[in-house]
């Protein structure tokens, strides 16, 4: 029977593996990849003092990967000081590559990553195969009603 310290260690060699990192990277990019796509549909609202748009930092701790930092989003309105927290949640997520939830104080939106497409999806549904692409018409959709 293997010591506490050899379980251990390869639990730790394993945690340290290049292919969780590359997956973490992979993950990461994914998350700053929708970000940049979100900060371009704001734009135009940002450039009017419409909205506020902040970036964040997210620890996040899986099981299988470890902690690490990904980077979030809040769009506050100003005239109604209400936000929106875009917050990515992890990558270790069944059905799908990982997730980002829009949050506000009365609830929140899933947005699914799909790797094998290379699309983002509005977690809504059966099955992800009957999910909504996200594009810039469904996230402004979904930014309203969550600001409403």
């Amino acid at each position: 029977m293997p010591s506490l310290t050899d379980f251990l260690r390869k639990q730790k060699d394993a945690a340290q593996s290049p292919d969780i990192a590359k997956k973490n990277e992979e993950w990461i990019n994914a998350v700053s990849s929708l970000l940049t796509q979100i900060r371009i549909w704001l734009a135009d609202a940002e450039q009017q003092n419409l909205i506020k748009v902040d970036s964040d930092e997210i620890s996040i701790t899986e099981e299988s990967t470890g902690t690490y930092t990904a980077p979030g989003l809040t769009v506050t309105v100003p005239s109604t000081r209400k936000t929106v927290k875009v917050v990515p949640i992890g990558r270790t997520i069944i059905g799908a590559n990982g997730r980002v939830d829009l949050r506000t104080s009365q609830g929140s939106h899933m947005l699914l990553y799909l790797a094998d497409q290379g699309v983002w999806v509005h977690g809504t549904g059966p099955h992800p195969a009957y999910f909504p692409v996200l594009n810039e018409d469904l996230f402004t959709h979904l930014l309203t009603r969550a600001l409403e």
